[in-house]
């Protein structure tokens, strides 16, 4: 079977961090208020094009250089088009659609194999300007956002909900009592959620509320329902066990988008974890401050907040209006982004909102960072409603505008939200939900581990002299994960157990991947040049040390049974050790591209293997699809069993899926990322 290439339109994807439960914090209010968050990871599914929710005057379109006019003309033509006119000295052609739908001409054209780019002439305004008497106040840190720009596309959306989860709400502010659903109070058992705290009042007034109605501020979202959650106690305090329960009503009761800024420190029992899980399976966006501890020791600067921490949170943390980090800010590589928590460094110049006794005021802290986040997650929602859980919390983290070192960092993560980018990004998002508890890894090059779906964010990998990441190996109970370098150091997160390292290396060698024992108490480590290290319970059942290669290992898997192993080459060479059977191989035969990664079938008779440009070789095993034959724009660099299938992983982070589980997203056109080396699956759970 030839190979071929490839292209890939997917979903991006959403780091999460690690897990449990917590306290309380409290951030500097202006007002004498004191508390928030604490502060300072059988056919394919390449995505289609979706038509963009504003207009477009027709489409733009760029072919490869060199293409002849005779040729542009006819491709056009063909999809049913009409040339225009050169935009400008872009190298884009304006085309028209007349009257077929602007999205069946994209994708016509978009099949071309002279075509480079196609994508709507979408047609801007004026960026929004609501009449709010104190929005004066607010445009600096609004604008650090984009949320201004980004109204022009959505307001929100009146049928949808965000729970704000805090000290209840103020119901009849002038603000906010027209965007009011019926909530709960968890401090006095009963229905009546006012806010006695003042805090939650605070919060729900940045998120949303009232806009362009001629008074107070303006809410991050326009429109849309507000359902006030009181979990927080006249002194700012809440257990774990209300804050959990509160979460589990908002998502029973209608929420789309839930708002904690709330948190402290302490992994505690997991039932903050449960509660956030059931969110996110019910395709729940969870947005929590990540705590205001930064000015204090580095110890517990970096503490991981919790519930930011679980898995399936956006963990925000605060900067000022320009991007500085907040001093007061926690900070870790648990964070996933940053928005203004303040104008400034100092104090008195905060975030304008609500006040209880039907005031404005302002407040600093990472409890005021979370509600802009949330409401920039609700505008996506209404941009696109089929967009799922993790489409849309993978797609905010990944269309940040990067601040600090390049690529994520543990002070910003992977920087600033920008509510337009963030928009644009969900625009075409993939929609089916992964609520079946499947999901994915996938581990950048410089040891950062993104997740999605049911898979939970445990940890990075903290790389140092220059090594890259090699592989990423899940435990066989998916609540943990090996990470190794190319130098054969071993990094274990979750119930990852760690057994040792690899040995020293040869001249020229590196170590290609890690493979773990069906107990989970060892695993083999493989270089490029075919040995092997075993630690912990991995028996050593032979390599290739002693064998002339004709292309580096590059990928292994072990047989169900422990007692075997694969290696695969990049010339498609397989070598087979203990009870593992050979069904075939690539080696000696014409490839298009080299071979990345060998993946077991179902019933682990055969495996398949894929090659960079996404051609898939099938041996005693179904073949389940490629993209063998399709553009690319990147390099497929690993490729993991998933469900009945398999899921391969390209560098930019566009995953394709060849299975009967839920695609939950994935990183391509996510903005500055680091190069995917490799992928690894969870099964489902239900």
């Amino acid at each position: 079977m030839p190979l071929g290439r490839s292209f890939d339109r997917s979903d991006r994807a959403l780091r999460s961090r690690c897990r449990l439960t917590t306290g309380l914090a409290a951030a500097a209010v202006a007002s004498g208020l004191a508390l928030a968050g604490p502060v300072r990871a059988s056919a394919p599914l390449p995505v289609a094009a979706v038509e963009p929710s504003g207009p477009a005057d027709g489409l733009l379109v760029k072919f490869d250089p060199g293409t002849p006019d005779a040729a542009i003309r006819s491709a056009v033509a063909a999809a049913g088009g009409r040339i225009e006119e050169p935009a400008g000295d872009t190298g884009y052609l304006k085309v028209s659609t007349r009257d077929v739908p602007a999205a069946e001409v994209a994708a016509l054209l978009d099949r071309s194999t002279l075509v480079s780019e196609v994508g709507p002439n979408t047609i801007r305004y004026a960026a929004a300007i609501p009449n709010d008497t104190n929005f004066s106040q607010q445009t600096t840190y609004l604008q650090a956002m984009n949320l201004p720009a980004a109204w022009d596309s959505t307001t929100g959306n009146d049928s949808m909900t965000m729970a704000i989860i805090d000290s209840g709400v103020q119901l009849n502010h002038p603000d906010l009592v027209g965007r009011l659903v019926p909530g709960w109070d968890f401090v006095n058992r009963d229905s009546d959620p006012s806010d006695d705290f003042g805090h939650g009042t605070m919060v729900a007034g940045i998120a949303a509320a009232s806009t362009n109605n001629g008074r107070g501020v303006a809410g991050a979202t326009w429109q849309g329902k507000i359902m006030p959650i009181k979990v927080l106690d006249s002194r700012g305090q809440a257990d774990d066990e209300n804050i959990a329960a509160g979460i589990r009503w908002a998502v029973d009761h209608g929420a789309n988008v839930l708002n904690l800024s709330l948190g402290g420190p302490g992994e505690g029992t997991g039932i903050l974890q449960q509660a956030v899980n059931y969110a996110n399976s019910r395709n729940v966006v969870v947005v929590a401050a990540a705590g205001n501890d930064g000015d204090k020791s580095v110890q517990e600067a970096t503490a991981p907040h919790y519930p930011a921490a679980c898995a399936g949170v956006i963990a925000v943390g605060a900067t000022d209006a320009a991007g500085n980090h907040a001093s007061f800010s926690s900070y870790g590589n648990w964070i996933d982004v940053v928005a203004p928590g303040a104008v400034s460094e100092n104090p008195a110049r905060g975030i304008s909102t609500t006040m209880r006794g039907s005031t404005y005021g302002a407040g600093s802290g990472t409890s005021f960072s979370a509600p802009l986040v949330a409401g920039v997650a609700f505008l996506m929602r209404a941009a696109n409603p089929n967009a799922n859980q993790a489409t849309i919390s993978s797609r905010l983290i990944s269309s940040t505008r990067d601040l600090g070192p390049a690529g994520f960092d543990a002070v910003y993560g992977t920087g600033m939200v920008d509510a337009t980018a963030a928009l644009a990004a969900v625009s075409g998002a993939f929609s089916s939900a992964s609520t079946n508890g499947s999901g994915y890894w996938m581990l950048g090059e410089q040891g950062a581990v993104y997740r999605f779906g049911g898979a939970g964010f445990l940890g990075s990998a903290p790389l140092t002299g220059g090594v890259a990441a090699a592989d990423l190996e899940p435990t066989p109970s998916s609540g943990g994960y090996w990470v190794v370098d190319s130098a054969g150091h071993v990094f274990g997160f979750g119930d990852a157990r760690y057994h040792g390292a690899a040995g020293a290396l040869l001249p020229g060698e590196q170590v290609t991947s890690l493979s773990a024992t069906p107990s989970g108490n060892g695993y083999w480590i493989f270089t490029s040049r075919g040995r092997v290290f075993n630690r912990g319970d991995a028996p050593i059942l032979g390599d290739l040390a002693a064998v002339a290669l004709n292309g580096p290992i590059l990928d292994s898997i072990p047989t169900p049974s422990g007692l075997g192993y694969y290696m695969v080459g990049s010339d498609g060479g397989i070598f087979a050790f203990g009870d593992a059977r050979f069904a075939g191989s690539m080696g000696g035969k014409h490839l298009n591209a080299p071979v990345q990664s060998l993946v077991p079938d179902p019933d682990k008779s055969g495996y398949w293997l894929v090659a960079s440009d996404g051609g898939v070789f099938a041996f005693d095993a179904p073949f389940r699809g490629s993209m063998g034959g399709v553009r690319l724009n990147a390099p497929v660099t690993g490729m993991v069993p998933f469900g009945n299938g398999y899921l391969m992983v390209a560098t930019d982070g566009g995953a394709f899926n060849f299975s009967d589980q839920p695609f939950s997203g994935s990183l391509a056109g996510s903005g500055p990322i680091q190069p995917i080396v490799a992928i690894a699956s969870k099964a489902a759970t239900s």
